[in-house]
């Protein structure tokens, strides 16, 4: 008898079972159904009303909006291959007969077009946000050409009892040999920032927050950028240049004097503007403390991962006023302006299960029952 026509049961729930999957799918169309109504669907909003808004800001003062296609397109290529390539090895390890959950897990993802939706996307959206709001920094002194390092300055002493904190700091790192050491691990954001966002979509305590991840992460971008323009500061390495002896630091007193150099062309004639990634002279707020405070947040269900992104909070910011980089004040508002992003974010955008990685689960279920009822 024919399974459709069978009178058991059990045989006809999986008949049924399959006919629904052959009819809904899971297929990439039905991950992009299901994505519009979660969080890709608002990252996409988000970035979308982002990059128009920045085009507007050039269209105002005249500049054009640079996207470093080349480059994209090679940090995709090697995003997709730190990704998929573990994903394979475990995928070809579950199919070769290995039954643990981790291996099953990576087959899972592999086979699944709503994980490869959701990669795509947040890749999309992060890079969207982030060369958008490489190119609004570059503009700062097209669009506001005050200067707040004094004020912040002032501030920065009177909040710390008439200490200035970003020459204390590097005096004692320079005395105890520690400069060279902060020169280092201050780069140390870099591998972190393309790190931490693949852990949300591939890690099991971090995947369902992965959604108010990607939207928090856009969005301090964006607030980031926004009070760049609205509070222009140079940075006290750039306003008191005669206080900082950077001579053991040589990642930072290179990096310091190409920003500067870009920045003076770019006051005399804006013309000259063409899009350096990491580029711009910025000061209120840190993103690198910023980025990296949302980071240790977001991971607090992973308590080790967490406590060791807040370490690096802690190394970074220690490391930004010490190398002349920022003023305290700048690591403060950051880490603010972090904690205000999850927490807005939290009230926007829900925790999601994990879709089409779940369903492709039951789905293993129903042909391991289908084969147990065919023996």
């Amino acid at each position: 008898m024919r399974p459709g026509l069978s009178s058991d049961p059990a045989t006809g729930s999986i008949a049924l079972a399959g006919m629904r999957r052959r009819r809904d799918g899971f297929g990439l169309a039905r991950a992009v159904e299901r994505a519009c109504d979660g969080w890709v669907g608002r990252c996409i909003v988000l970035a979308a009303a982002y990059v128009a808004i920045g085009y507007v800001v050039a269209a105002s003062v005249g500049l054009p909006v640079h996207w470093p296609v080349g480059h994209l397109r090679q940090q995709a290529r090697w995003i997709f291959l730190v990704t998929y390539g573990p994903l394979m090895i475990g995928c070809l390890l579950a199919y070769a007969g290995q039954e643990r959950e981790t291996w099953q897990r990576c087959r899972r993802f592999v086979l699944s077009p709503s994980f490869f939706l959701e990669l795509v996307v947040a890749m999309a959206v992060v890079n969207a946000t982030i060369m958008m709001f490489v190119n609004l920094k570059q503009f700062i002194p097209a669009i506001n050409e005050r200067l707040y390092d004094s004020p912040l300055w002032r501030l920065d002493n009177l909040l710390h009892f008439g200490i200035d904190p970003a020459v204390v700091a590097s005096t004692l790192a320079s005395e105890y040999g520690l400069l060279p050491w902060l020169d280092r691990a201050y780069l140390l954001y870099y591998p972190a920032q393309a790190v931490v966002p693949l852990m949300f979509l591939v890690a099991k305590p971090l995947r369902p927050l992965r959604g108010r991840f990607f939207f928090a992460y856009c969005l301090v971008w964006m607030l980031g950028g926004a009070m760049y323009v609205a509070w222009p500061s140079l940075g006290p390495v750039y306003y008191q240049a005669s206080r900082f002896w950077l001579d053991q630091a040589p990642y930072a007193t290179y990096l310091q004097e190409l920003l500067m150099r870009d920045y003076v062309r770019f006051r005399t004639d804006p013309s000259f503007y063409t899009v350096k990634l990491y580029q711009g002279v910025a000061a209120l707020p840190s993103l690198h403390v910023g980025v990296l405070t949302l980071f240790a947040i977001a991971t607090s269900r992973w308590r080790a991962v967490s406590l060791a992104l807040w370490a690096l909070v802690a190394i970074t910011f220690v490391g930004s006023i010490a190398l002349g980089w920022h003023y305290a004040v700048d690591g403060y508002a950051g880490a603010l302006l972090a904690l205000i992003s999850w927490v807005a974010t939290s009230l926007l955008v829900h925790e999601e299960r994990e879709g089409g990685v779940r369903e492709l689960r039951r789905a293993d279920t129903v042909r391991a029952q289908s084969g147990t009822h065919a023996a």
